[in-house]
């Protein structure tokens, strides 16, 4: 890949899971790590500083789409995982917070996708998501 133009965005800081070359396009593997995208994946941008070594940190210039990186409450048994698509879900009753439970392709509508979890948690728990 070869990069003609960009638009300044969201930079991460990843966990990276091989020894990528810069301007490597990248998916989530695991919660805050990233491997190279391949066909059919969901890459979530661009790896501007490569890890020196496997399991390094890196930093990754997330793709237009992708907005900004929040954390919010989990409304899934089983919880979320890095990769899941998210939409939202009903608020927390108690304290009123905003939850996110799994976007299922083919179910649910599209204009209801809101973002990929870049940190999974527990159902009731704190996740981190990339939203579009």
């Amino acid at each position: 890949m070869k990069l003609r133009a960009q638009r300044e965005g969201l930079a991460i800081v990843v966990t990276v899971a091989a020894v990528l070359a810069t301007d490597q396009l990248v998916k989530l593997t695991a919660d805050n790590t990233v491997n190279s995208a391949g066909a059919n994946d969901f890459p979530i941008g661009r790896l501007t500083k490569p890890a020196r070594a496997i399991g390094g940190t890196g930093t990754v210039e997330c793709i237009g789409r992708i907005k900004e990186k929040i954390e919010i409450k989990v409304s899934q048994a089983g919880g979320l995982v890095a990769g899941d698509f998210v939409k939202l879900a009903a608020v927390d009753g108690t304290t009123g917070e905003p939850r996110v439970t799994k976007w299922v392709t083919g179910t649910d509508a599209a204009e209801r996708l809101i973002g990929v979890v870049c940190k999974g948690a527990a159902d009731a728990g704190v996740a981190e998501v990339l939203t579009f």
